[in-house]
C-alpha cells in the first residue's frame, strides 16, 4: 500500500490511520468503492470511473455530496504524496458512523477514505492465468459496486487453492456472467465475444474501453451468453480489470485453453497503451 492514506478530512500516515468501530462498512458493508488506475502519475478514465461511483452512490442512497473536482483534488494529493507514477487509486464512501442499527438517520455524514498501491499494471508479458469456474452465488446488486464481496472473496480464495488465479462465474442457467473481480472475453475467428451488460454484471471500465479499442481495430464485437464449453472452443480466453489491466487464461479446470488469439489480443494491448500514453 502507499504510505499516506486519506480518511475523513486528514492525509495520514498509514499507521496513523483510525476509523471508527461503529462506521456501518465495518457492520453491514454499507459502502460503495471504485479502483481507479494511475499511469505517468494520471487517473487514467477518471470520468468514467467518477461516473460508476457516483451512480453506485445514488443507487444506495449515501449522502456524499462532494464534487467530481474536490474529489479528484484529493485523488491527485495521494498520488503526489506517494509518488505513485503506475498504479491504482482506492475510493472508499460508507454511509458514515452511527450506532449499530440495521437503519439509519438521514442526516448520517458519509465516511471517505482514499488510498493507494504502487504497483506495475500496463504489463504486456504478463504470465497467462489460469481458471476455476464455480455457482455464481452473489447477491442481486452485483451492478453496483459495493463492498459487499463476501461471495467474491471466497470465490477467489477458493481458485487460489486449486493454483489458479480467477473463479469465473455460472448464473442458474449455467451461463458465464464474468469473474471475481474481472470481466470476460473469448475470442474466435477475429471476434470478440463477451456476455450483454445485465444486472448480474458490473459494466467494467477497462471492459468499455477495451470495446472501444477493438471497433477502432475494426474488430467485431459479438454480445453472446456462453457457457463453459464454449471457452473450451474458443481460439482465447482473456479477463480484464482496471488493477490488472488484460491477462489471457491458459487454462480452466485445469484443462488447457487455445491462445490462438494472442495477436488480438496484443493488438488491443497495443492500442490502449497508445491511448493511455497520451492521456490527459
Amino acid at each position: 500500500m502507499s504510505k499516506i492514506s486519506f480518511v475523513n478530512g486528514n492525509y495520514l500516515f498509514n499507521h496513523k490511520a483510525r476509523i471508527s468501530i461503529n462506521d456501518r462498512s465495518l457492520h453491514f458493508s454499507d459502502a460503495v468503492y471504485e479502483v481507479i488506475p494511475v499511469f505517468n502519475y494520471k487517473l487514467i478514465f477518471w470520468k468514467e470511473h467518477y461516473n460508476r461511483l457516483r451512480k453506485s452512490i445514488n443507487h444506495l442512497n449515501i449522502n456524499y455530496y462532494d464534487g467530481e473536482k474536490i474529489l479528484k483534488f484529493k485523488c491527485n494529493e495521494i498520488i503526489e504524496k506517494n509518488n505513485m507514477q503506475e498504479g491504482i487509486i482506492y475510493i472508499h464512501i460508507s454511509r458514515g458512523i452511527a450506532s449499530r442499527n440495521h437503519d439509519w438517520e438521514k442526516t448520517i455524514n458519509p465516511s471517505l477514505i482514499i488510498s493507494g498501491l504502487n504497483k506495475r499494471i500496463f504489463v504486456f508479458n504478463e504470465k497467462p492465468i489460469s481458471l476455476i469456474s464455480d455457482k455464481d452465488i452473489r447477491w442481486k446488486g452485483t451492478y453496483i459496486k459495493s463492498t459487499s464481496l463476501l461471495p467474491n472473496v471466497l470465490l477467489k480464495h477458493k481458485a487460489v487453492e486449486n493454483n489458479a488465479g480467477e473463479c469465473i462465474l455460472k448464473d442458474y442457467k449455467g451461463f458465464i456472467t464474468e469473474a471475481t473481480h474481472s470481466n470476460i472475453f473469448l475470442i474466435k475467428e477475429r471476434k470478440i465475444i463477451t456476455p450483454p451488460l445485465n444486472k448480474n454484471i458490473l459494466a467494467g471500465i477497462t471492459r468499455k474501453k477495451i470495446l472501444d479499442f477493438a471497433k477502432l481495430l475494426k474488430i467485431k464485437i459479438v454480445f453472446k451468453n456462453f457457457k463453459e464449453s464454449d471457452i473450451y472452443k474458443a481460439d482465447s480466453t482473456f479477463i480484464s480489470n482496471s488493477s490488472s489491466f488484460i491477462v489471457e487464461a491458459n487454462k480452466l479446470n485445469k484443462k488447457i485453453l487455445q491462445s490462438k488469439g494472442k495477436s488480438l489480443i496484443e493488438e488491443i494491448k497495443n492500442k490502449f497503451m497508445e491511448h493511455i500514453s497520451f492521456y490527459d
